[in-house]
């Protein structure tokens, strides 16, 4: 069950779009392990390789909630914040540079 939630989260960073979609889902060794689906309302589905829903899950706001084949709620988690591409954490401060005059 924990591999298929973190094959949930990957899913989920794939299945943004707001139309109904379905991405494949597969296991370390390449194996098929089953599929999801994204419903217009922002509902993903996932279900197993005999075609099974084995959970449920929806973001809101940056907050993933959690639901079992049935509809009982599970749990949330927040999604992580990421830092701006090409940026340095942690980097030193840079002094500003007077503007150079080139060719005097």
């Amino acid at each position: 069950m924990q591999y298929l939630i973190t094959l949930l989260l990957i899913a989920q960073a794939v299945l943004l779009a707001r139309g109904v979609s379905a991405q494949a889902i597969y296991g370390p060794n390449g194996n098929y392990v089953g599929y999801s689906q994204t419903s217009p309302s922002g509902v993903t589905n996932v279900y197993n390789s005999t075609g099974q829903n084995v959970q449920s899950f929806q973001t809101d706001n940056g907050q993933t909630n959690f639901y079992s084949p049935q509809g009982a709620y599970q749990g949330a988690s927040t999604t992580p914040v990421y830092a701006a591409p090409n940026s340095t954490i942690n980097a030193p401060r840079q002094a500003p540079q007077a503007p150079s005059v080139k060719g005097w």
